[in-house]
């Protein structure tokens, strides 16, 4: 769409946006209007499952609230569980590897802050103050 403001012409591209028609919406002027929504991805409502005064309710479309409650008995029918819990309870305990690589981590943090120290330790010794290198070789003691 060509504009011109104070002289200064442009040209508007807006961006297109996506719709469809619903049902009629009314009449006016003799002419029939319909709504228009906006296309778009439905979002999913999470499903839920409730219990109010002992009754137990679900959330969501029925076809859905029956697939869940089928799949509940089916699984304790037969044993199956999708309960991690559960399923971390039967497994040996392992260690995994975010922990391997935390106390890798925790032991190259330690070796640079006594690495760092000796540094310290050394240029105060070069210059000879005598209450640094007390102050540093208590920190030393505290690392160990």
């Amino acid at each position: 769409m060509k504009l011109s403001y104070r002289g200064v012409s442009y040209e508007q591209n807006s961006p297109q946006i996506e719709t469809m028609t619903g049902a009629a919406g009314g009449t006016y002027r003799g002419a029939t209007w319909n709504h228009q929504y906006l296309r778009h991805i439905p979002v999913p409502q999470p499903k839920v499952d409730l219990k109010y005064r002992g009754v137990a309710y679900s959330t969501g479309d029925p076809i859905d609230v029956e697939v869940v409650r089928l799949r509940r008995e089916y699984t304790q029918v037969n044993g199956a569980t999708t309960d991690t819990t559960a399923i971390a309870a039967k497994q040996k305990p392992v260690k995994s590897d975010r922990q391997l690589v935390l106390r890798e981590l925790h032991s190259t943090h330690l070796d640079h802050l006594r690495r760092n120290l000796e540094r310290r330790l050394q240029i105060a010794r070069e210059k000879g103050d005598n209450h640094l290198i007390q102050l540093l070789e208590a920190e030393s003691r505290q690392l160990a």
